[in-house]
């Protein structure tokens, strides 16, 4: 699969920025993989795409001037912020904390989401084409099982539905956090 070709065309955008956003996304994608399941996880991440260093050089590029990566560290917070971890036995209270900040880090992701694709000029209406393209791209390049735990440290990915046709079902997932942010 062509990911900068799929982003211009369903983006409506130049190649450029089509390797700007593919850089940022997967940098994230990465970013998160290594955080969560370790080096080797995002090791093999960066052996099935090797365009990934390319990408991410074309990002920093087209960082806009005096955004010494505040934008994507921010975004990366948002992506890497909503795991969090209940120790001890919390009860009720726990799961109702565990829900929010579920509900907080998929905001969040959404979020990282819009922030990129506004970076890169891209409407932020467009924002829920991109996550069902890098899963479509992903799947088309890394193990079954590596998918898996992919989308478990980054489920984002599969907000979109991941059927490529960037249509959220049900209006849940990604489309439904994005629409409630848009609003």
């Amino acid at each position: 699969m062509d990911l900068i070709g799929q982003l211009t065309q369903q983006l409506g955008v130049n190649p450029q920025q089509a390797q700007g956003l593919a850089g940022s996304v997967l940098g994230l994608v990465q970013g998160a993989v290594k955080e969560k399941l370790g080096d080797d996880a995002a090791g093999q991440v960066a052996q099935a795409v090797p365009e990934l260093s390319g990408w991410q050089q074309a990002a920093q590029a087209q960082a806009p001037a005096g955004d010494a990566g505040g934008g994507l560290m921010g975004a990366l917070g948002g992506l890497m912020g909503g795991a969090p971890s209940q120790g001890g036995a919390g009860g009720g209270l726990g799961g109702l904390m565990g829900a929010l900040g579920g509900a907080a880090s998929q905001a969040g992701e959404v979020a990282a989401l819009v922030s990129l694709a506004q970076r890169f000029n891209i409407d932020a209406s467009k924002a829920t084409l991109i996550a069902p393209i890098v899963l479509n791209f992903l799947k088309s390049r890394l193990d079954p099982g590596l998918v898996s735990k992919v989308l478990a440290v980054v489920p984002m990915l599969a907000g979109g539905g991941g059927g490529g046709s960037g249509t959220p079902s049900g209006g849940g997932g990604l489309g439904g956090v994005l629409g409630g942010l848009l609003s």
